[in-house]
């Protein structure tokens, strides 16, 4: 019965409900509508943001390379490949990067690293010069009668070096199989099998690789040398944490490297 008590409560409910949710629907509208309106707002907010960056004025092109004033005595700097401080007054070429940064080299130690080495890249970050780069270096040089040969010439005759090249690349070739025998010694070290290692030390890995140091020592002493330094740093371990030798095989893989600097002949009985 619509005249209960039971009947007018639920129809007062009712009534309040439909008035609370007048106001929503008159001042918001649909709650689909406002979501809507939401991801409008903020895609706007987007496009201005993408809009104000795009006004902001481009970043200044870095200068090109060239010709750099002799250094007066009060500045300091090192020359990036010969490694030593670059005398007052001495002539240099600075070289910009396309990040925009400049690095200064002798102009001297510059051209005699191209015309030796025929890579015409920077020694540091193996950027390539480009001609006009070059060009510009040809230039400075026979303004200031250097007496050298062109180094554009000499990147536009690329068979000037392949005997170079071809010498070079095999030296490295050396270079990677020995270190790869330098690593297998290190493991042998710090193997917990004394007995295996001691005959794979003495059959095979000491034997070959005195062969390979015998043919890269013939091919360039000095880089040899300097092969042999960084094999022995290699197998003794960074001073923080230095290579575990329980069977002391260590020393011995040293003073074989030793010998073999010294050029000691060693048999091993074959």
């Amino acid at each position: 019965d619509e005249s209960s008590p039971r009947a007018m409560r639920h129809a007062g409910r009712s009534a309040r409900h439909d008035n609370e949710l007048e106001p929503w629907d008159e001042r918001r509208g649909d709650p689909d509508d406002s979501r809507s309106r939401k991801r409008s707002r903020e895609s706007s907010k987007g496009k201005g943001r993408a809009g104000e960056r795009s006004r902001t004025p481009p970043r200044k092109a870095a200068a090109k390379s060239g010709y750099s004033k002799p250094r007066d005595a009060g500045t300091k700097l090192v020359d990036p490949i010969m490694l030593t401080e670059l005398p007052p007054g001495a002539l240099t070429f600075e070289f910009q990067r396309p990040n925009g940064t400049g690095v200064v080299y002798h102009l001297n130690s510059l051209i005699d690293y191209f015309l030796a080495t025929g890579d015409f890249t920077e020694p540091e970050t193996r950027i390539e010069f480009s001609d006009a780069d070059l060009k510009r270096i040809d230039e400075i040089a026979a303004a200031s009668q250097l007496g050298k040969s062109s180094v554009l010439a000499a990147k536009l005759n690329p068979t000037r070096f392949n005997d170079a090249k071809l010498d070079r690349d095999a030296i490295v070739g050396l270079e990677r199989c020995a270190g790869e025998l330098v690593a297998d010694m290190l493991k042998v070290i710090e193997s917990n099998d004394p007995e295996e290692g001691q005959m794979r030390l003495i059959m095979y890995l000491f034997p070959l690789f005195s062969d390979l140091h015998r043919q890269l020592r013939t091919a360039d002493a000095e880089y040899s040398s300097r092969c042999m330094d960084h094999f022995a740093a290699y197998v003794n371990g960074p001073p923080n944490r230095p290579t575990v030798d329980k069977f002391g095989f260590l020393p011995i893989v040293l003073s074989f490297f030793r010998q073999l600097r010294e050029g000691e002949s060693m048999d091993f009985g074959f």
